[in-house]
């Protein structure tokens, strides 16, 4: 058979089938179909009202069933990460009082001692003779010018000899009190109260006043210092929030407020040196501790999707917003993106619902069938960063 003829054939073959199926479901087929058939004289069904030629509903076959979520309001946060080290509320290191012997070391590692506590006493066998010494001198001053008090009110003492008598009182008081100091500082006290640290002294040893004792800390509250970066020096205020985390207690969120603010941006760093307090009634936290503190900086509130609803082309990211049944393409511009959400700026408002799945047929202006529900998007930090 001749070329031109089996191409013939075959043609009439594809045109019958063509036709065949725009007779049994015009509502399915293509709308060129359906011509092809009509124009080859074969009948075609009268397609239902409200279907567009080839029996084609705007959009695909019929509406498409798709996923939807919404839209919602959020502000836009800089999240800040930062590593900081706790200190003590109130933090010394208490050193010897005086220089001596070592004769009663009257604490232990870790106790928790008030304010005015004795902590070390020195020998003070020579302080406590020179205290009797002036304690007799001044007897002595004291009756002697109430001798002459009685004397110069008889006329029997000059005024001079009562004025040096008492003279010689004041002299001798200020010796007891000299010696009180001396015999005071043989003996090491708290200066407030707190926990102390590892003893670094031993009884017979001999120290000075550079020999350090123990440190004593004031944990009733823990700072946690840390650094801002200059240029977020401006946003951080005392009473500012902020959150910290420990590795001594995985999973567990302490909640600190910004208390001292330094005056200076460190020219080394070029960090703002900023401590924040966290309550520690419970006496969990320790100085020296590191702490990752978490700052959020509020910005500007913009329109939040969910991140599966972005779309893109050849002209940037879109959106498919459905309303009555139907969806318009709504372009979009990207100002953040973190945990499943986008901010975007583009003329959504919350509460509108936006295509998460099912987007293959969509096209401007198709119907669809809500077939599920997603959860609505919610706040972002696109900002976060690591210090």
């Amino acid at each position: 058979m001749a070329l031109w003829k089996q191409a013939l054939v075959a043609l009439v073959l594809v045109a019958g089938a063509l036709a065949g199926w725009a007779m049994v479901s015009p509502a399915t087929a293509p709308a060129a179909i359906v011509g092809l058939a009509e124009r080859v004289g074969l009948p075609v069904p009268e397609v239902a009202p409200g279907e567009a030629a080839g029996g084609f509903r705007r959009g695909g076959f019929g509406p498409s069933r798709v996923v939807v979520g919404s839209v919602a309001q959020s502000r836009e946060e800089t999240r800040l990460d930062v590593i900081g080290t706790a200190e003590a509320a109130r933090s010394v290191t208490l050193f010897a009082p005086d220089d001596g012997l070592v004769t009663a070391v009257r604490f232990a590692p870790g106790d928790r001692v008030e304010a005015g506590a004795p902590l070390l006493s020195l020998d003070d066998r020579a302080e406590r003779i020179a205290l009797e010494r002036a304690t007799i001198a001044a007897d002595l001053a004291r009756d002697r010018a109430a001798r002459l008090q009685s004397l110069a009110e008889s006329r029997s003492a000059s005024a001079v000899q009562l004025e040096e008598a008492q003279a010689a009182l004041a002299e001798a008081h200020t010796q007891v009190a000299a010696a009180e100091l001396a015999l005071e500082r043989r003996t090491l006290e708290a200066p407030f109260a707190g926990s102390l640290g590892l003893s670094q002294v031993e009884i017979g040893q001999r120290v000075t006043t550079q020999t350090p004792v123990a440190a004593l800390d004031d944990r009733g509250r823990i700072l946690v210092r840390f650094p801002v970066p200059e240029r977020l020096a401006a946003r951080v205020a005392r009473g500012d929030g902020v959150l910290a985390h420990t590795a001594a207690y995985p999973g567990e969120t302490f909640t600190a407020t910004v208390t001292e603010i330094d005056s200076r941006v460190d020219p080394d760093s070029r960090a703002l040196p900023v401590r924040a307090e966290i309550a520690n009634a419970d006496d969990r936290l320790r100085p020296g501790m590191s702490f990752t503190v978490t700052l959020a900086f509020p910005g500007a509130s913009r329109v939040a999707v969910p991140a599966q609803a972005l779309q893109w082309d050849r002209e940037g990211p879109y959106v498919w917003r459905v309303a009555d049944g139907a969806v318009t393409q709504v372009r979009v511009a990207l100002a953040g993106r973190a945990d499943g959400v986008v901010l975007v700026e583009a003329p959504l408002s919350a509460g509108e619902q936006v295509v998460l799945e099912g987007v293959q047929r969509l096209r401007d202006g198709a119907e669809v069938e809500i077939a599920k529900e997603g959860p609505p998007a919610g706040a972002v930090s696109p900002g976060g960063e690591r210090s």
